[in-house]
């Protein structure tokens, strides 16, 4: 996987990562201009709706986004796009996810289009305030999952959504908390700007953790004081159900994840083998099938965040028996 080193101005950053992610972002943005709408007029009028938010939350993300569009050579109206992607196409084939909260370690698999495999990247970013992030990212955003140098981690799964989303964009929201100091500063930005979005989100830092589910109409706090916090692709809030013809496969996975951690010693290692399940029908740990949404899809990446170390496990693919590699900040 590609890496990126950003720092100094949000312009600076943009436009390395624009021009070091050219070709990458030409690929995802193909294989994402086959997905959204087709009516550009319409397109646009959502995506002006999600981004009006950022004129007073995040303005320094507009200046990066823009600076990563003439960087790559892109139209910035296309990497909004990529940012927002979540809320402009239905995509509920997102992730298995497990908190050990603890224990200061929480992971995923994130489950995608086969088109953006080995597109992804790496990005370690520091602002200008030297806070730094260590995020696994597609190519043109500015971030997804990932940690910080606070030592606060986050996870993402997408939940089913019947309506127009309106909200902040969940990729803006998950780059928002990647630049928090603690649980308590998360907590507070969500509560504000979690609406408006079909995701779930857990946050952890080494002694806690706190999953949320994000609905078209509120955040939706879940208990997470337990050893082990799990969720998949359905929303576990009451009376928040939404359809989805992957039902089966996401309650499946969340069962297996509850059965299979119910007596294990909560490590990195328990971790790694509750992400490697890979039974049929429903894995955890997917290869790539035709999906009605994706095309082809299944599991991009494994990662594993041990945030009392600051240090991230990654693996790219389905393989259980592919390595690791590990991950720190720069020195």
């Amino acid at each position: 996987m590609k890496k990126l080193f950003l720092n100094g101005s949000p312009r600076e950053r943009g436009l390395v990562h624009g021009e070091q992610m050219r070709d990458e972002i030409k690929v995802a943005l193909d294989y994402y201009r086959s997905r959204f709408l087709t009516d550009r007029s319409t397109l646009q009028n959502h995506v002006d709706q999600l981004l009006k938010p950022l004129q007073s939350f995040k303005p320094d993300y507009l200046a990066e986004m823009d600076a990563i569009a003439e960087a790559s050579g892109i139209d910035p109206f296309w990497i909004y796009c990529i940012n927002a992607r979540s809320e402009l196409m239905s995509s509920p084939t997102e992730c298995s996810s497990i908190a050990f909260p603890q224990k200061g370690i929480i992971g995923q698999n994130w489950d995608w289009a086969e088109a953006l495999a080995g597109q992804l990247a790496l990005a370690e970013i520091e602002l200008e305030s030297g806070h730094r992030i260590l995020t696994m990212t597609e190519p043109g955003m500015l971030a997804k999952i990932g940690m910080n140098s606070a030592g606060l981690g986050v996870c993402l799964n997408i939940l089913p959504a019947n309506q127009r989303l309106s909200g902040l964009p969940v990729h803006f929201l998950l780059r928002a908390l990647l630049e928090c100091e603690n649980l308590k500063q998360a907590e507070d930005m969500i509560r504000q700007h979690g609406a408006g979005k079909a995701s779930h989100i857990t946050v952890a830092d080494r002694q806690a953790a706190i999953g949320v589910e994000l609905a078209p109409d509120q955040p939706w706090f879940q208990m997470t004081d337990l050893p082990v916090y799990t969720h998949t692709n359905h929303y576990l809030q009451p009376d928040q159900a939404q359809p989805t013809s992957s039902a089966p496969c996401t309650k499946a996975r969340l069962e297996k994840l509850r059965k299979n951690s119910g007596d294990s010693e909560l490590t990195i290692e328990t971790m790694k083998q509750l992400l490697n399940d890979n039974e049929k029908p429903f894995p955890i740990l997917k290869p790539y099938s035709d999906h009605e949404l994706t095309g082809s899809g299944g599991t991009l990446v494994t990662m594993i965040l041990d945030l009392n170390k600051r240090q991230m496990a990654l693996r790219e693919g389905f393989n259980p028996e592919a390595e690791f590699e590990y991950h720190t900040f720069s020195t």
